[in-house]
């Protein structure tokens, strides 16, 4: 299916999929009405590529993370972070393209002195602006096009910013106070009360009209007070609310002077590329997950071609293994996330053994006409107290691989029926993306929509059960027939619903 299919239904939750009902008649009969059997969601773990990007420069020695692309007429581009070999080496942030995804160019851009040359593809040194996400503004005006976000620690003097005071000049205030040498007493509180300064954490905006030369922002887009933005912070323009958001980094409010505590997922948004609201947090560990479980960064993106379908494929930090894998959370408005399985959908694995950690990032992205691209990045070291590995760098950049609209399947594994809720036919064709084993098969009816309370679910002339002709194999974008034929023009703008009688098969997506 292209990414324009009208109609288009991936399956990666139970929202499109009627329940049933259930209930007992007047006669005392039961009665159930088109409930799902015998399917389940099926998460869809991703191939793994080949190395896109390793350390190869001077300043990308001390390390690779936090991949982030966005494709423009047929070009990828790269923004990433990098740390120089020496110790202590601030965090720097590069930049590369590439036309096919796998063999990728650093421009020399000019911009960022790096050892007395600026000879190099940085675009910003960390203590400037921590480039966390860039993505494009289609309302903006062209010299204001790509945006921005940065973290930033800023210090108060009563009241007011005072940028006089950085992290050293906090420190020598606080060696002053009790809290020097009482351990019982809190740093932040102890210089608040002495000398009527404290610090906030606060977003930071950034605008350009090429993605690599910026205008940094004065004010700051959203204050989140005293908790931490460390790790990579996403933010986009979501057009069917006309708002800017951004997906942060956060910590649950109790323990927001305790930095391990529980890491999570919080929103802000508005109608204006700041003046923000105040955090809410979006996405964390339940119940269903490990008891040491965090969620640890976003890579918050769009479902391609299907507007109003929101994904993050958060890393997921495993504590008492020192470990971070990649799992698929869905959302239909942004603010409101389910996953869809507690399992990892990017893994560790490595040709020569296994990584400590991987993290993904933004964005998914087309990489050939039958597959999607995840860029994530991979580390051999663990989370927790490793020691920095001796020799060149091994950080590298990956493409975690799906097959287009792939992510999540609707499975009967011996045999099932479901039905959709209804929708308008859009299209000409019922265009099925599916996968069945030997001796499997799909067949599609089109119903009337199930409705509450209870009505008949009755197939429409000419597509029911007996007439649709059964599907196998193994097939991206195939079209149902019913006796040979597709043609749904009479159907056209009419409310419908598909029922799907299946064996030994995977659908991933219907389009109508």
């Amino acid at each position: 299916m292209s990414q324009t299919t009208p109609g288009l239904t991936p399956f990666l939750d139970w929202y499109d999929i009627w329940a049933g009902l259930a209930g007992v008649n007047e006669n005392g009969e039961t009665w159930l009405q088109d409930p799902p059997v015998g399917v389940h969601l099926s998460v869809q773990s991703a191939r793994r590529s080949q190395i896109f990007l390793r350390a190869e420069k001077p300043w990308e020695q001390g390390g690779l993370h936090y991949p982030l692309i966005l494709q423009e007429e047929g070009r990828y581009r790269l923004w990433y972070w990098s740390t120089g070999a020496a110790k202590g080496a601030f965090r720097l942030h590069g930049y590369a393209e590439s036309d096919d995804g796998f063999h990728w160019q650093r421009p020399e851009l000019g911009l960022v002195e790096y050892e007395g040359s600026k000879a190099n593809n940085l675009v910003f040194r960390y203590e400037d602006f921590e480039l966390n996400s860039v993505f494009i503004d289609p309302n903006a005006d062209p010299e204001e096009r790509y945006k921005a976000i940065s973290p930033r620690t800023i210090f108060f003097r009563d009241g007011v910013i005072d940028p006089d005071i950085g992290w050293t000049e906090f420190r020598e205030l606080a060696a002053q106070t009790d809290a020097a040498t009482d351990p019982t007493k809190n740093t932040m509180d102890a210089v608040k009360e002495k000398f009527n300064v404290w610090r906030d954490n606060v977003v930071m905006g950034a605008v350009s009209a090429d993605g690599l030369r910026w205008r940094i922002l004065d004010e700051p887009l959203v204050n989140v007070g005293g908790t931490p933005l460390d790790t990579h912070n996403i933010a986009a323009y979501e057009p069917e609310t006309g708002e800017y958001v951004a997906y942060l980094r956060g910590f649950p409010e109790e323990l927001q002077h305790n930095f391990r505590g529980r890491r999570a997922v919080r929103k802000v948004a508005g109608k204006q590329f700041g003046n923000w609201s105040a955090p809410r947090y979006v996405l964390m560990a339940d119940p269903q997950d490990r008891c040491d479980d965090d969620i640890y960064t976003s890579a918050y993106c769009r479902y391609p071609g299907v507007p109003g379908l929101h994904l993050m494929f958060p890393a997921v930090y495993h504590r008492l293994d020192s470990e971070l894998d990649v799992q698929l959370a869905v959302s239909r408005d942004g603010w409101n996330w389910s996953r869809p399985a507690r399992k990892p959908v990017i893994g560790r694995d490595a040709e020569d053994g296994e990584y400590g950690m991987v993290t993904a990032g933004p964005n998914l992205v087309p990489l050939n006409e039958r597959e999607w691209g995840l860029p994530y990045a991979c580390t051999y070291m663990r989370h927790d107290r490793a020691p920095k590995e001796e020799g060149p760098c091994r950080d590298v950049f990956r493409w975690a691989i799906w097959e287009r609209d792939r992510l999540v399947a609707l499975e009967a594994p011996v045999e099932g029926q479901v039905t959709t809720i209804g929708r308008l036919c859009c299209g000409d064709q019922l265009r099925l993306n599916f996968k069945t084993l030997r001796a499997g098969w799909i067949k599609a009816e089109i119903v009337t929509p199930p409705t509450e309370p209870i009505s008949p679910v009755e197939a429409i002339e000419g597509f029911s059960l007996a007439e649709a002709d059964a599907l196998s194999g193994d097939e991206l974008d195939q079209v149902a027939t019913w006796n040979g034929k597709s043609d749904l023009s009479r159907l056209r703008g009419r409310k419908v619903a598909v029922r799907f009688h299946m064996a030994r098969a995977k659908l991933f997506s219907f389009a109508i």
